[in-house]
């Protein structure tokens, strides 16, 4: 059963597959459509991933992987270089 922090690394792979930047809805978007069925799995996880993603967020902007909330617009996420 997946948890949030799995979040994490899927965050991470749609980045790359959409450049290394993209708006936070697509995303999300790549996010159900590579991962849905196992978010589907997860239990609550399944109902709580649309706000757990913000926190997976917060954790690899922590950890230098994303670019800090300043440095993009509000609404786009993206990898450090």
């Amino acid at each position: 059963m997946k948890i949030r922090k799995d979040l994490c690394p899927w965050i991470v792979e749609a980045l790359l597959a959409l450049n290394g930047s993209a708006k936070i809805l697509k995303v999300k978007e790549y996010i159900w459509d590579h991962h849905g069925d196992e978010l589907r799995d997860s239990g609550s996880l399944h109902f709580t991933w649309h706000d757990d993603i913000y926190w997976a967020a917060t954790q690899l902007r922590a950890k230098g992987i994303l670019k800090k909330a300043s440095a993009t617009s509000k609404s786009v996420w993206a990898l450090e270089s």
